[in-house]
């Protein structure tokens, strides 16, 4: 199952494109995206996938069709890959959906070079990419955004009313943002737990 992705977590080291361009390859859906990607992660091992956009996705990873097309269509794939966690950052294209299915083509073509007999190129190809904070990890921040909270619903509220306020894109403080993330990554799976 697919982590809760929303809103978009870009890594901060990787520089952000100033224009968006049309993408050249053909219309794909946001569902249509999502479901390929998905599969060619699943393929070369993957596990842990969050996909981070600014649309919000519903329980089982796919986002709501009724939504209009973010501002910021940029997208960061997050997964788990022998142990080592990966990101895959695109925000060349203008439309979400196009820049999830550039991820795929990159990774399906990563995977390519392992078909091909090429493994030590794949190695060397996902060296250097950097994740979200393991869920595992322990936060070092003292606000616990979560402390005392103990229904998911009531968590979700204050993640995305703190999400909206924290944003880096909005005036707020990027590493605030990214410790308020993890810690709802923590909260979420304490939830799962518990049930």
């Amino acid at each position: 199952m697919i982590n809760e992705g929303y809103p978009l977590q870009f890594p901060n080291n990787w520089k952000r494109t100033i224009k968006t361009e049309r993408a050249r390859f053909g219309n794909h859906s946001v569902f249509q995206a999502i479901y390929m990607l998905r599969n060619e992660i699943e393929k070369l091992g993957g596990k842990n996938l969050v996909i981070s956009t600014n649309l919000l996705l519903k329980i089982n990873g796919f986002a709501y069709s009724s939504q209009s097309p973010p501002e910021d269509s940029g997208v960061a794939v997050y997964f788990m890959l022998k142990d080592k966690e990966q990101c895959f950052p695109c925000d060349r294209w203008n439309r979400v959906e196009h820049n999830i299915w550039a991820i795929y083509k990159s990774i399906e073509a990563i995977r390519g070079l392992d078909r091909w007999g090429a493994k030590d190129m794949v190695e060397s190809a996902f060296k250097g990419f950097q994740a979200l904070p393991s869920p595992g990890q322990e936060t070092k921040s003292n606000v616990r955004y979560f402390r005392g909270i103990n229904s998911f619903g009531e968590g979700k509220a204050i993640f995305r009313n703190l999400a909206i306020e924290l944003h880096p894109d909005k005036g707020g403080n990027a590493d605030e943002f990214m410790e308020l993330n993890k810690q709802f990554v923590q909260f979420k799976q304490s939830m799962e737990e518990k049930q």
